[in-house]
């Protein structure tokens, strides 16, 4: 018999981060969310904390859940359903990952309730087939970071291959986002205006600077992965959907931060800062102030990297 219940907790995490548009994610510190499965007879059901504001959003959230369960109970012919009760930390629709840490919190707590033995390469797959409730596709970053902890790349997608990093104890994460009516499509809106076609010079530069931040994880170098943080392709098509862009991104350079981009698919952006040598405080009120100045109310917060998807209880 499985256990009565398993609860884990699932970080929020950032992908891109300037030039790895899919292949870059970091798992932060906080917000988190809380999941709890339960065994039921049969189905999948999913229980959320919401408002109806947020119906849309969470219903995005649901539909990853429930995917990701319906899919390893059919894998693994487990003839049994499952209760997974969201208790909402991390803010849906905004680029912070909250369809990927509901992914990678089923597919990690049902690995634990059945025992199924699967190791961080078989859970990111099945994570990611949550994804296409809010993206269209499935797509690995954020489940990955949610999932590893750190900074993880996505080496290749078939067939999947990740590689798991560190990140430096002298980084911090400045995160703001502007209080918007968001569509339940936001994600997918934001995939359709990458550009399906690159030029040379935008390759490179891209790959320049993708090469160099990874280089930056791996000697705990802050400056040179911040250095790194510019996109040539991916964000300058999307900078137009979030207003005050421009501004955040120019007050939190002036505040301190080494480096600035679009968290995810937006609106949230992150400022990366080193301790060393700036105030994460001050720098993300400049980046809260910066979507105030176009008339926005915003939210801005200071975590860090932080640990993958934990078991918390299982009884």
């Amino acid at each position: 018999m499985p256990p009565s219940h398993v609860t884990v907790k699932a970080p929020a995490t950032t992908a891109n981060m300037g030039p790895g548009f899919d292949v870059f994610g970091l798992a932060l510190e906080e917000p988190v969310d809380i999941v709890t499965l339960i065994p039921i007879p049969e189905g999948v059901k999913t229980e959320i904390e919401e408002s109806a504001s947020e119906a849309s959003l969470v219903l995005q959230e649901r539909n990853a859940a429930n995917m990701v369960a319906s899919q390893m109970l059919k894998e693994f012919s487990l003839k049994i359903g499952a209760l997974i009760k969201i208790k909402r930390g991390i803010l849906p629709g905004v680029g912070l990952g909250s369809s990927a840490a509901s992914g990678a919190a089923v597919a990690y707590g049902l690995n634990h309730m059945f025992n199924l033995k699967l190791d961080n390469k078989e859970l990111i797959r099945f994570a990611a087939r949550g994804e296409v409730a809010s993206a269209g596709y499935e797509h690995a970053d954020n489940v990955s970071a949610a999932i590893c902890g750190g900074f993880v790349i996505v080496r290749s997608y078939d067939p999947l291959e990740i590689v798991s990093m560190k990140a430096p104890i002298d980084m911090q994460v400045c995160v703001a986002y502007p209080h918007l009516a968001l569509s339940a499509n936001k994600t997918e809106k934001a995939r359709s205006v990458v550009p399906k076609q690159v030029p040379v010079e935008g390759l490179v530069y891209n790959v320049g600077r993708a090469a160099a931040m990874v280089k930056g994880f791996a000697e705990g170098n802050v400056d040179l992965i911040c250095d790194s943080m510019s996109d040539a392709v991916v964000e300058p098509a999307r900078a137009f959907m979030i207003p005050g862009y421009k501004n955040v991104k120019a007050d939190a350079m002036k505040a301190g931060a080494c480096g600035v981009a679009i968290s995810g698919a937006g609106p949230a952006m992150i400022g990366i800062v080193n301790k060393k040598k700036a105030d994460a405080v001050v720098v993300a009120n400049a980046m809260k102030a910066g979507f105030e100045s176009v008339g926005l109310r915003a939210t801005s917060f200071v975590t860090k990297p932080g640990k993958g998807v934990e078991l918390l209880e299982m009884k």
